[in-house]
């Protein structure tokens, strides 16, 4: 089984709500997961759980404690039991984003995974940020997201390099988000000329319910239904021993 889990793709392109609701799924399956947000300037994961994150908590707590339990430094999830997830504060003071180390993130990060059962990085199309980096570099299986469009094959071309240096190519597993229309998805995967294993439907309620502090695979009407079905098939993939 995976341990440690990093979700990338470009702008746009649906990775973090795909990471929250991976996260979601997998917590149903009876495992402890830990869910680490990339963003440093903005706490993006309360919005999309409805809660907040306080001052002493959250990410650059636990980028700087010394305490063996950085569990304590995450947010619990009122929904699950089982899903605590870890970003900026809600109100923090301080330009803190640029005090993050690489090893002080690696340390975060490879405590972190022994705290729970699974650990989800949720990676910046950026590839100077240092928790989607380190998170990639250490994560056993990354999930590329995909929105077709042309800005999305350029991203994916500009960020080639840094995978290859990076040695993380043969760990991605290429998910492509349905489009809403703006563009071909066949085109799309004959300009790409890479397999896809896994497509998630386009939700269009999505970012009215994210808002709302209702992740979609919670919510029941007929579409996220299906988003919820593709992700019920990738947590078994996890959970199942196999690679995903």
């Amino acid at each position: 089984m995976s341990k440690i889990i990093a979700v990338w793709g470009g702008k746009h392109s649906g990775k973090t709500t795909f990471a929250v609701n991976l996260a979601c799924a997998l917590s149903k399956r009876d495992v402890l997961v830990g869910l680490i947000s990339s963003n440093l300037t903005y706490g993006e994961l309360q919005t999309f759980f409805g809660q907040e994150v306080l001052p002493q908590k959250g990410l650059f707590e636990a980028l700087n404690a010394e305490t063996p339990n950085i569990g304590e430094n995450f947010t619990a999830y009122t929904e699950s039991k089982n899903l605590f997830f870890l970003s900026a504060p809600t109100k923090y003071s301080g330009l803190l984003c640029d005090t993050v180390a690489i090893e002080d993130v690696e340390r975060m990060i490879n405590a972190s995974a022994l705290a729970f059962d699974l650990l989800i990085v949720d990676g910046a199309a950026e590839v100077n940020n240092p928790v989607s980096g380190v998170g990639l570099w250490l994560s056993d299986t990354i999930f590329t997201l995909h929105r077709p469009s042309i800005a999305a094959k350029m991203w994916y071309t500009g960020v080639s390099d840094f995978a290859r240096e990076l040695h993380i190519e043969e760990k991605q597993i290429h998910i492509l988000r349905a489009p809403n229309g703006e563009f071909d998805d066949q085109a799309y995967r004959s300009i790409m000329e890479t397999p896809f294993v896994y497509e998630v439907p386009h939700i269009k309620r999505a970012g009215e319910l994210e808002n709302a502090g209702t992740p979609l695979y919670f919510f029941r009407d007929r579409a996220c239904r299906c988003y919820g079905k593709a992700l019920e098939q990738i947590a078994g993939k996890i959970c199942g021993g196999g690679k995903p």
